[in-house]
């Protein structure tokens, strides 16, 4: 008995062979869609570090400054009259008073001068009383025709001779006496001695140094800022400085003056600021540097500077909305203190909202973030989304063996 086998039909075997090709290719457009989904929504994981919450509270905008301090008033003293030092009364770092004592010129040659000035002066006057008496004399036999009028006049003109002599020792008698007091040397301020010039001994010149008293209650610093910064300059601006040697600990001045031009060459305007120094605690020639307050304003949004980002002129920042989300948001900036390294944020951002504080480079529109326990947090360049893991139907679709070949009868071979 014979067995037939019927032959497969050439329309079930191309339908056979699509469904083997046609199934990967699905798959594969499956994988595709998913992969692209998850490169458009990727997940950036982010320190903690690397966000913050926006505050509201006060900022300043501030002008750096630097500059030298000097006394507002110093005294350079000199010897007015010379001679040998006797005496010297202060050293150098010593607090004296207007009026004291500090040194001492032989006087023995100014004494003798003033009494030899005084002696002269008693002479002159009796001469002058002497010649004025004659004149008057003269004058009543005048008027009786008893003495010519040559005669009269030689004598009203001796009269006036004398006084004049009496007029010019008594100008020099006020000589003798300055030069006298020249030789005590006394302070015309008070302050600290600076300088000590003499020691006792030496031989004082005319016009030759001797001490240099500073007033330290008072100091003041000039500063060069720049000039389109000028405009918003004005007296009385505080000023918080730091001084070598002074460590951490800060000092407040005023502005006293602002200069009337720019300085040529280098078009910057000198600024001089005044320090209140009663307790003497700074001290002139030391360096200070610091800010000056321009201007105050009470922030109802303050963010750190390194939370702005700038493109094409337009300031904006990143903020991380409820469900985690990146948002780009368009910002107003106000005031900047680069002290500080704070902003204000004038709007497009109030207080209590999550930003992105750091700068992580371009970072992705409604991309999600989790937050990492890691101290820091991953590169952005170096986040790229995971592949997405095959499925199930995916892996079966791969690996579906082929269909069987026909069977064919003894008949076909």
């Amino acid at each position: 008995m014979l067995l037939f086998l019927s032959r497969p039909r050439p329309a079930l075997l191309a339908a056979a062979i699509a469904t083997t090709l046609l199934v990967p290719m699905l798959t594969a457009c499956g994988s595709d869609s998913k992969a692209k989904a998850a490169k458009e929504a990727p997940v950036i994981e982010l320190a903690a570090s690397d966000l913050t919450t926006v505050q509201s509270g006060d900022i300043e905008q501030t002008l750096r400054a630097n500059g030298t301090l000097y006394a507002l008033h110093e005294s350079l003293i000199r010897a007015k009259v010379g001679g040998d030092v006797t005496s010297v009364a202060v050293q150098e770092g010593e607090h004296v008073t207007e009026g004291q004592e500090l040194a001492r010129i032989d006087d023995l040659e100014y004494r003798a001068r003033l009494d030899d000035r005084r002696a002269a002066l008693e002479a002159g006057r009796a001469q002058a009383a002497l010649a004025e008496a004659t004149r008057g004399r003269n004058e009543e036999l005048l008027q009786k025709k008893y003495l010519s009028s040559l005669t009269y006049d030689n004598s009203k003109s001796a009269a006036a001779v004398a006084h004049a002599q009496v007029e010019s020792l008594e100008a020099q008698i006020k000589l003798a006496e300055k030069a006298l007091r020249d030789a005590t040397i006394r302070a015309p301020i008070s302050g600290w001695i600076a300088e000590r010039a003499i020691q006792r001994g030496d031989k004082a010149t005319p016009e030759g140094r001797l001490f240099t008293i500073v007033d330290l209650s008072r100091l003041e610093m000039k500063a060069l800022v720049p000039a389109n910064e000028a405009a918003r300059l004005a007296v009385g601006q505080p000023f918080t400085a730091r001084v070598e040697g002074y460590g951490e600990r800060e000092f407040t001045g005023r502005v006293a003056r602002v200069g009337a031009q720019a300085l040529s060459g280098s078009r910057a305007v000198p600024l001089y600021i005044e320090f209140a120094n009663p307790d003497a605690a700074l001290k002139a020639g030391l360096f200070a540097e610091g800010r000056l307050t321009l201007a105050h304003s009470a922030a109802q949004a303050l963010i750190p500077l390194t939370a702005l980002r700038s493109e094409l002129g337009k300031d904006f920042v990143y903020v991380i909305d409820d469900k985690n989300t990146i948002r780009r948001t368009p910002v107003g900036v106000g005031m900047k203190n680069e002290t500080t390294g704070q902003a204000e944020i004038l709007h497009g951002l109030g207080a209590g909202q999550r930003i992105v504080a750091v700068n992580l480079g371009p970072l992705r529109e409604g991309a999600t973030i989790r937050i990492s326990s890691a101290a820091t947090s991953t590169p952005v360049s170096a986040l790229k989304p995971s592949p997405t893991p095959q499925t199930a139907t995916d892996t079966a679709a791969d690996t579906e063996p082929p269909l069987p070949p026909p069977q064919t009868s003894s008949r076909d071979r």
